[in-house]
């Protein structure tokens, strides 16, 4: 944890808690935003592990021939702006169990679900905003979602630098002047 918040030293307090962070990114969004958020899943199909190798098999553990569920998914704010777009692949050992519907946010259904949740942390770092915009730059968090004999779930969030942003900017109250 040390060595993530040492890269993110100059960032807003937010950020950092984000960074910081091994429990759920769902809560802490809320939070931030202050206001119950939504999802759009733009994309989803059932794949052989194989195809997605890297995260499939070696992160998750599913055997080559195994089925996943390869998601990509935009979390929203009510107004429809867009918090983070992430990648979500699913190694589930009972066929669609831990895939939740489209309206439904990952982390709220698999607590829904009764399921002993751990996060594993894999990397935290600087990546590309995907949609664009004056800063391209964002947060990018990797972990996974060990979920009990259930299986496991892996996510890759990339946080909207406008909601999340890599540095502070200075404000009236630090003295900046206006």
């Amino acid at each position: 944890m040390t060595g993530r918040l040492g890269e993110f030293s100059s960032a807003p307090p937010q950020t950092r808690m984000l960074v910081c962070a091994d429990g759920s990114t769902t809560v802490l969004l809320d939070a931030l935003i202050g206001e119950r958020l939504r999802v759009r899943v733009d994309h989803q199909r059932q794949v052989r592990a194989g195809r997605v190798r890297h995260i499939g098999c070696h992160v998750l553990g599913a055997a080559p021939d195994a089925l996943v569920v390869d998601r990509r998914s935009r979390i929203l704010t009510p107004a429809l702006d867009v918090i983070s777009v992430n990648r979500v692949v699913i190694a589930a050992r009972q066929n669609g169990r831990l895939v939740p519907p489209d309206d439904e946010l990952l982390g709220p259904y698999l607590k829904a679900l009764g399921l002993a949740l751990t996060r594993e942390p894999i990397a935290v770092s600087r990546g590309v905003w995907p949609l664009g915009g004056a800063e391209p730059a964002c947060v990018s968090k990797e972990y996974v979602i060990e979920c009990g004999g259930a299986g496991r779930v892996y996510v890759h969030e990339r946080f909207n630098p406008r909601y999340v942003p890599l540095e502070h900017v200075p404000s009236e109250k630090d003295g900046a002047p206006t």
